[in-house]
Parts: structure tokens; sequence; C-alpha cells
């Protein structure tokens, strides 16, 4: 039996909770959603995963785009599990829309919350010290449940948080390829490049030795965790004009968008940024 997990992740909750899983399941290939997806397509496969966390109530751009593009075998026993903060909303539902067109289907789905670290906007919460352990745990219940291959309905969005999020959520999507215009990067940086490498999307480059980004950003904080020198701020200044005029009753978050020295950051205490530069295992 092939198995293998795809998985994206910021700031370490989506990587480990794929590692979790493939140590119960043995001999499982765990691959991240940064690599082309059609030098590891999944059509020899006989279980599929897919780990990744929640964004605007929904999957993240980078993983819909990814899985759209990858080869499923139709057959397999696939498994979804969603990390969002609190807030799952569509993240399943939109996976299996895009599986469906390949033919699959989602065999079990189920949802771990995880520490919310978009540290742009407010401090890391709930506490580490009490939502890794609980998240711990459930991971190991999850990972028995696959190891058994049993069948779990995915979990699906109220009607209540469908109507919610296209009237909330909409706006930020959109305001998405600006959201990384702000990022400032201070004399601290040591032109490393591991912002550059952790970033599962792509979107920072070095040039003269300092770090640029390259406007596909998914605001997903590995940049910002990662840099041993704390270098990297988020600062909206005048020339943000479509995020400053954004600053309204549809997006009232642009207004506390910025990255205060001394806000704690977040990364999951059992993976390191070295391990968020890998692309497999």
């Amino acid at each position: 039996m092939k198995a293998r997990i795809y998985y994206f992740t910021g700031t370490g909750n989506s990587m480990r909770a794929a590692r979790v899983i493939a140590q119960a399941m043995g001999d499982t290939e765990i691959i991240s959603m940064r690599v082309n997806p059609e030098e590891y397509p999944a059509t020899d496969c006989d279980v599929v995963g897919f780990v990744y966390p929640v964004y605007h109530w929904t999957m993240p751009a980078p993983v819909a785009a990814f899985v759209e593009k990858l080869a499923v075998n139709p057959k397999a026993y696939v498994f979804v599990v969603t990390m969002p903060s609190f807030i799952c909303g569509i993240a399943c539902e939109r996976l299996a829309e895009i599986l469906a067109k390949k033919g699959a289907q989602i065999s079990y789905g189920n949802i771990v919350h995880s520490v919310a670290n978009y540290v742009i906007v407010y401090p890391p919460f709930p506490s580490a010290k009490l939502r890794v352990p609980a998240t711990e745990r459930k991971l190991k219940r999850i990972a028995a449940d696959i190891c058994q291959q049993k069948q779990r309905a995915y979990p699906r969005a109220s009607a209540f948080i469908r109507c919610r999020r296209e009237r909330i959520m909409t706006p930020y999507i959109e305001l998405q390829k600006y959201a990384d215009n702000p990022f400032t990067v201070s004399d601290q940086c040591i032109s490393c490049g591991l912002c550059s490498r952790v970033c599962p999307c792509h979107n920072i480059v070095l040039e003269n030795g300092r770090p640029t980004f390259q406007h596909h950003c998914a605001n997903c904080m590995a940049c910002v965790v990662s840099c041993p020198k704390r270098a990297i701020g988020y600062e909206i200044k005048g020339e943000d004009r479509k995020l400053l005029e954004a600053s309204s009753m549809k997006t009232p978050l642009v207004r506390l968008m910025r990255l205060p020295e001394k806000r704690k950051l977040y990364m999951n205490p059992y993976i390191t940024a070295k391990d968020l530069t890998k692309e497999k295992e």
C-alpha cells in the first residue's frame, strides 16, 4: 500500500499534523505543497491525505491551486484534516469540489483547532501551552482513525457561516494581492535567505542580499516567525493606497495590520525553521 500526505504550512501546525499521522501509518511519504504538483502525482497512491490551515474561512488559495493541478487516484482512500483557529468554513467543501472533478471523493474529514498566528493583526492565541497539548491528543485520535481507514463525513459550513463568509471575507480576499506591500526589512537583516527558503508560496527572493516580496503572498507568517534576527516587520504606509482605502467597515482589520517590535510570535513547538524549508520527508 502506498500512502502520501500533502500539507501546506506557514508556522508548522499542518506539518506537525502530517508527521503525527504519517508516523502512525508507517511508510508514508510527506510532501509540502510548495513543490510542483505535477512532479508528485498521487495516481499510484492507495491512501492520499491533505492537511492545511484555514484562511478566510476556506482553504488557502495556494492549496486550491496545488490540488487543482494534482493527479489523484480516484479509488484512493482520501482524508483531509483542516487546522483552523476557530472557524473551518468551507475549507473541506472546497477540497471536495476540486476532487470531484477528478473522480475522487473524501473518505474521512476532521478539524483540529490550532493557535491563531496571524501576528500582523493580533498576538497568538489561545495560549500554546493549552492549545498544543489538546491538538496533539486529537491528532493521535485522528491518526488512529485513518490507520483503520474509517469513514467520516467531512465538516461542512452552516448556512449562517456560509452567508457571513461571503459578506465578511470576500473584501479581504480581494485585497490579498496587496497584502505583502507593507512588509519591511530592518537593518538587522543578515541576508541569510531563510525567509525565502521557508516561504511556501515562493514569494520572497533576495535582491542585493535583501528580501523582496513578489506579491503572491498568502500571509502565512512563515517569514516573520522564522527570521533569526526578527528583521521582518509590517507597517502600512501612505503609498499603500489600496490597503489604506480599504480600511472601512467592510475591512476593519486593515486598521490593525501592523507588527509591533515586542509582539509575541508563534511557531509550532515541534517544528523548526529548518523543517519548514523541506519539500518532502
